[in-house]
């Protein structure tokens, strides 16, 4: 782990964290069709490389609930997902719940419950492991806020928020203000990008599709009503106007390009803002996505020297019940890896 070179990224990040456009950045967008099923896409925006793996925790695996790693438990569900830095930031489990984990720098996660074992960065992969679906998951976590962790040799919080989707469609935005969680829960919360928090999200794309006209009448011309270029809430009406003008797909591979080509990606070299005199700048890392039913996974990744696609099959590598921590930064990887993915596993 880079640890001098993230800890500068996260401390200029986080110490800013009150600017709407920060250092680092992503988007996510859900799609349910009617006849193709559902998908779900995300970038990975970052001022370097994440380090990237893929893993897979079998059903019935031990892990602990905090980085502390003083409370363990065994996994329901089996959870596949790529991390950054060693944590899981995108997953899914063996009954097609996945989430997503975004930068929130609005997280106000309040006074620690000294009866709550469970962390905040790595609460994604614990309530995969637990549950099924998202309608069991919101019930279960409506009253609580996960505690505060900190990584070894980063001196500040990591800020964030998480969205979940299943195969139905079903779809839930968590984001955690004065100790409580707030949660947007039903299949029309499809997009989420960064702060500020989701309601103003959702009153920015109210107040610009009125100036939008009819969706028929739509067209290249048509004025979105964006300020900026890159910023969370600029890149969250662009996916959003984009998203809702996506027709049924004629097949499962037509469905995740037409959703990836929905998302806002970041330029490499765009500048950011200037921090200390010097302009930061960032960009898209990669790309994932998935489709819930089957579990076929897309990835592009675009970074440094690394430049490559490729895609694996999630149930497959789940069946194989193999704990498994593969890299994916490799220019090598092209097409179909599944088979590569379960040869590298224990």
């Amino acid at each position: 782990m880079k640890l001098h070179s993230l800890t500068i990224a996260l401390v200029s990040a986080l110490s800013l964290s009150s600017i709407s456009s920060v250092a680092n950045a992503c988007t996510r967008v859900l799609w349910e069709t009617k006849d193709q099923g559902t998908f779900v896409a995300r970038t990975m925006d970052w001022s370097e490389s994440t380090q990237p793996t893929l893993v897979n925790y079998p059903q019935g695996s031990e892990y602990s609930t905090h980085l502390s790693k003083l409370n363990n438990v065994n996994a329901k569900y089996a959870v596949t997902g790529i991390t950054a830095y060693g944590i899981i930031v995108d997953g899914i489990n063996s009954q097609g719940l996945s989430g997503n984990v975004l930068y929130d720098g609005g997280m106000d996660l309040g006074k620690a419950d000294p009866q709550q074992k469970a962390g905040a960065i790595t609460y994604l992969r614990h309530l995969l492991s637990q549950y099924k679906n998202v309608n069991e998951l919101v019930a279960a976590i409506k009253d609580n806020a996960p505690i505060e962790e900190l990584i070894k040799g980063i001196p500040v919080r990591i800020a964030l928020h998480i969205s979940f989707q299943d195969p139905t469609g079903d779809s839930a935005i968590i984001e955690w203000r004065d100790g409580k969680p707030q949660i947007w829960h039903g299949k029309q919360y499809t997009v989420l990008t960064n702060q500020p928090g989701y309601e103003q999200h959702l009153a920015n794309v109210n107040r610009s599709q009125r100036g939008w006209g009819e969706q028929a009448q739509q067209w290249s011309q048509t004025n979105l009503g964006t300020g900026g270029n890159a910023n969370p809430e600029d890149r969250f009406i662009h996916t959003t106007y984009f998203s809702k003008h996506l027709k049924e797909p004629s097949s499962l591979t037509n469905g995740i390009l037409k959703l990836d080509s929905t998302m806002f990606r970041i330029p490499h070299d765009a500048p950011n803002r200037p921090i200390n005199g010097k302009m930061a700048g960032y960009a898209t890392e990669y790309s994932i996505n998935t489709h819930l039913q089957s579990g076929e996974t897309f990835i592009r990744y675009q970074w440094g020297d690394t430049y490559t696609q490729f895609n694996y099959d999630v149930k497959a590598i789940q069946q194989s019940q193999k704990m498994i921590k593969f890299n994916i930064v490799n220019n090598e990887l092209a097409g179909d890896i599944t088979q590569k993915i379960i040869a590298s596993g224990k």
